[in-house]
Formats: C-alpha cells, sequence, structure tokens
C-alpha cells in the first residue's frame, strides 16, 4: 500500500493544472473606490483597522495581542504588513488607489490590490482562515486534501480538475508558477515562503508557537481581503471561549494525568523510527486541559534516545539507523519507547494511516510492532485512553495511474486544516481525553469506542460555491465633494450603504472588536499542521496523506 501511495503521489507531482488564455482580470462587483485626481481621502478609517495593542506617531502600527509573527501600518491608501517569520514584507493597496512607489520600500516587497479577488490556496492550513472568513467565494483553486466541505465544493465544480491547486513539487517552480498560476489568479497564499514568486504571501500560523498565536493568523489573511475588523471580533471570540474552557478545566483537583503525543513513524528515504513530541502547542493544550507532559529531560537522558535535529527539536526520537547514538536494534528502540509510555495515563497516536477510517485498536498493534501483552503494559492502553486526532476527515477518490477504470482512495485530515482556526474547540477534545469531561469529540476520538467523520461537498453552506464572480466587499469610505468629510461605510448586507456626505456616522459594529458569538459557517469546524522544517511544511503535508 506505501508503494501504492508513492505512485500516486508521483502521479499527482506530475500533473499538470489547466492554464489560462488571458490574464487575470479583476470582476467588476464594487470592490474598488472610486477617487479623484489628487485625492487625500484617508481608504482606512480607524473603525475598520485591525484591533492591536500599539500606535506610531507616523501611520498607524498593530502589534497583534498573541501571535509573534507579524504586524501591519496603515498609511491613507495602502497598508504594510509584516510577516517577520518569513522575513516578507507586504504593500497592500486599496483597488481603486494609485500603487506606492517601490523605491520606497525594502527590496523583495511584495505589492497586492486588496482585496484580493481570485486566490490560490495549495496548501490546507492557510485556507482554513479564509473559509472562516466566509471568503470561499473568492478562492480559485485548492488542495486536493481540503476538509472544509466548501473547499470540497469547489473540486466538485464543472471542470474540476482545474481547481486543483500547485502541489509541492510546482510550489518550488516559480516559472510555472507565473505561467500557470498568475494569470487565473491574483494572489497565492503557502505556509511559508515563496521568494521568486511576487504574487505569493506566507502564512505562518503552524511555524508561530502557542494555540493562540497560531488562530490569530485569522487577522493576516483578512488583511488581504479588507476584513481585519471581522477577523478581530473574531480572535476575540475565539480567545474567550478558550480562556473559558481552560478554566473549567483549572477547576479540576487531584493528580494530573500525563499525556504523551506519540507515533511510529516511517517512510522510504526518511528513516523509521518511534517518536514522542513535546510541541509547544500541544504542551499547551495538555497543561491547558489540567494535565501534564512527560518529562522530556528524563526521556532524553535515555542512551539511544536523540533529539530530531534542530529545526524539528520539538521531537524526541527512538531509531535503529545506526548513526552514532541510536538504539542497536528496533526491539531495543522500542522497549525503551514503551517504558517512556509506561509513565504516561493518556496516549494520543500520531501515527500516519492510510486509510484512518480503518485504525483502530489492533491496527496501532500492527503499525507500532507490539504484541497484546506489550500493549496491555501501558497503563493508557489498559484503561482504553488512547486517542487519535484523525476524528474529522475529507475523502478524495483519484485515477489509478496503474489503471484508469480505477480509483484510488486518499484521506485528508482536519487536523492539519480547521482545527488551527479553533483552538477553544480543540481544547474541549483535550479536556475529553485527560479528564474524561465532555461529550463528543470533533478531532481527537477514542481508538477504542470511536470512528472518524468524514465531510463531503455537501454540507457547503455556500449559495454559490463555483460563481466565479465573489460578492462585493465595499470599500470602508466613499469620496465626498470638496470640503466634506468622506462617508463611512455603513454597511454591505444589500450592497453598499454608506452615510450621507457630510454627515456624522457610525458603524453597525462595535469599535473595540468585541464579538459576541463565533461564526457558523461549516467551515469554522474544519488546524495545526505538524511541520518537521520551516523548509519543507508543503512536503510534510503531502507526506503526512501519502507515507
Amino acid at each position: 500500500m506505501r508503494a501504492l501511495a508513492l505512485a500516486a503521489l508521483l502521479a499527482l507531482l506530475a500533473a499538470p493544472i489547466s492554464l489560462a488564455a488571458e490574464g487575470f482580470q479583476r470582476p467588476t462587483n464594487g470592490d474598488c473606490i472610486a477617487l479623484s485626481t489628487g485625492s487625500d481621502v484617508s481608504l482606512f478609517p480607524e473603525q475598520y483597522m485591525m484591533v492591536g495593542d500599539e500606535r506610531s506617531k507616523d501611520g498607524f502600527v498593530t502589534q497583534v495581542n498573541s501571535s509573534r509573527g507579524f504586524s501591519v501600518e496603515y498609511f491613507p491608501t495602502y497598508k504594510v504588513v509584516t510577516n517577520s517569520i518569513a522575513g516578507e514584507t507586504y504593500v497592500l493597496s486599496q483597488c481603486g488607489a494609485q500603487v506606492p512607489p517601490a523605491d520606497q520600500f525594502p527590496a523583495g516587497t511584495k505589492f497586492f490590490t486588496v482585496p484580493l479577488s481570485s486566490l490560490s490556496a495549495p496548501e490546507t492550513v492557510p485556507y482554513a482562515f479564509v473559509d472562516f472568513l466566509g471568503l470561499t467565494d473568492r478562492v480559485h483553486d485548492v488542495s486536493p486534501y481540503v476538509s472544509a466541505p466548501c473547499g470540497q465544493a469547489l473540486l466538485e465544480c464543472p471542470g474540476g480538475s482545474s481547481r486543483i491547486s500547485p502541489d509541492f513539487m510546482q510550489l518550488s517552480n516559480a516559472t510555472y508558477l507565473e505561467e500557470a498560476v498568475g494569470p487565473i489568479t491574483d494572489g497565492l497564499m503557502a505556509t511559508s515562503a515563496i521568494a521568486d514568486y511576487p504574487e505569493s504571501f506566507a502564512v505562518s500560523a503552524a511555524q508561530d508557537p502557542g494555540v493562540l498565536n497560531r488562530a490569530e493568523w485569522v487577522k493576516f489573511v483578512a488583511l488581504f481581503f479588507n476584513q481585519e475588523r471581522a477577523a478581530s471580533d473574531i480572535f476575540t471570540a475565539l480567545k474567550a471561549e478558550y480562556e473559558a474552557t481552560k478554566a473549567s478545566a483549572a477547576s479540576s483537583t487531584g493528580k494530573k494525568p500525563v499525556v504523551a503525543w506519540a507515533q511510529h513513524f516511517i517512510y522510504p528515504g526518511m528513516g523509521e523510527s518511534y517518536q514522542i513530541s513535546f510541541a509547544e502547542y500541544k504542551a499547551q493544550y495538555t497543561e491547558d486541559a489540567g494535565g501534564a507532559m512527560l518529562d522530556k529531560d528524563a526521556i532524553a537522558a535515555v542512551k539511544g534516545v536523540k533529539q530530531a535535529d534542530p529545526s524539528a527539536a520539538e521531537f524526541l526520537t527512538f531509531t535503529w539507523d545506526g548513526s552514532e547514538g541510536s538504539f542497536s536494534t528496533q526491539a531495543e528502540a522500542k522497549a525503551a519507547f514503551l517504558d517512556a509510555l509506561k509513565k504516561a495515563d493518556v496516549i494520543i497516536d500520531e501515527t500516519y494511516a492510510e486509510n484512518p477510517t480503518t485504525y483502530d485498536s489492533a491496527a496501532l498493534l500492527k503499525e507500532w510492532g507490539l504484541t497484546e501483552a506489550e500493549a496491555a503494559a501501558l497503563p493508557a492502553w489498559a484503561n482504553k485512553k488512547v486517542f487519535r486526532p484523525d476524528g474529522l476527515l475529507s475523502l478524495q477518490r483519484t485515477p489509478d495511474f496503474t489503471d484508469p477504470s480505477k480509483t484510488v482512495d486518499t484521506y485528508g485530515s482536519d487536523w492539519f486544516e480547521g482545527a488551527i482556526a479553533r483552538p477553544g474547540k480543540v481544547l474541549k477534545d483535550i479536556v475529553r481525553a485527560v479528564q474524561g469531561q465532555g461529550q463528543g469529540f470533533t478531532w481527537v476520538r477514542n481508538l477504542f469506542t470511536e470512528q472518524p467523520m468524514v465531510t463531503d461537498g455537501k454540507s457547503c453552506n455556500a449559495a454559490q460555491p463555483c460563481a466565479a464572480q465573489p460578492r462585493t466587499i465595499c470599500p470602508f469610505v466613499k469620496e465626498c465633494p470638496v470640503g466634506q468629510a468622506p462617508a463611512l461605510l455603513l454597511s454591505s448586507d444589500n450592497g453598499c450603504t454608506y452615510a450621507e456626505c457630510g454627515k456624522a456616522s457610525a458603524l453597525e459594529q462595535p469599535a473595540d472588536g468585541a464579538s459576541g458569538s463565533l461564526p457558523t459557517n461549516a467551515a469554522a469546524m474544519a488546524a495545526p499542521a505538524i511541520v518537521l522544517t520551516l523548509i519543507v511544511v508543503a512536503f510534510v503535508e503531502v507526506l503526512m496523506h501519502f507515507c
């Protein structure tokens, strides 16, 4: 099966996406502002700016509340966004306004006209934020592993093969992107920087430690669509949801259950090992759920246990590959691995499965190479406290390149997509696993008693998921006659409604970014990708589905 999966991967990598006959054309849907020559109207009023912590003297700087990776500075007709993790700067000019000269900015700065109209979303982690914001009608193509219903609906559109995004190999080919993606989109959203492709931007949520840090990247994505105030409201609600669940979990008394995030890893050319993860976001989920992580220092001190290379230092590995300091045999490595797991009350198994729907306790024994007796010696196994984060999946049936009359089932995991956008809901799953509190699950299922749920495009709540013309994102202001202040946007529910020129106006939404509830979009149910290195984030996503 692994050979078949690898062959399917090679076939996918070789498949091109459709080329467009003409260059990108912005839809005539009212996104752009009409300005007179020499206008000095400020297009980003404070009421619509991203909610943040700091203002500067020259312009407006927002430093976000939790994320360590991005900031934005507002100017009259454009905003400058910095992604400090990817090391990139983006100038986002309002459609209809003049773009500032490139020589005002550092070399390598990328320029976009916002709101973006046609987006390429080749990786699932960033797509979750677009989906959460209700902007799926601006997505041209998606990863075939997308879990969100509206992403799957896009793949089911007429000519659906043209709605499949570039794969990992194609993303590293700037010439290909210019020729195949550039003519049909005005932005490509990836998990890491693509320096040679000027219409790409990096959403570095998976590299930003901490669960709220990651979720706050919804604000970053929103900047490219002029939806930052809505995103600020969303994040306020997300944070409140998370803190409420954390506070409830903290009320439990007694010994904290110990949790191990563990897996058996094997992939051709990348070796084989047992692994225990101590990723910062997993540790935060565990501790905020009222649990405790295994003692990393004690495990690292065991002879033969190795810390992964510095770019993946969150893992401790038990390998027998013959390298200096590794175990002599698999049996020795497994014995040490199981000794560590005997101290865990709960195990979260992250082992890759080609078909997660058939992965049960018997499958774990086979994948880990365990006997019933070896498993029974683990407290988590004996107490049926073994879980997996594959509770929400998507299914894609792709042609079998060895026999075109047949198809191959491949699964996408929403743990690597939507969970990143809903940390409070993930925490509820972890509280349930750690403390046994709560009913039902979204992502983290009990290996002994529960099966994954498989989503499809039928539950997409978008009115026209295949529509080429996106709904209008109204400019924040409308220019008024000379001497009168610009009119602020009042509502975009039925077209763009503005206050009367020369009269004070108030916005319908609260100015402090508060929000009473979260979006009910089905995509909002749809997390963080586990990344071994910053440079191979996209490859790891493919690897997780095929290895």
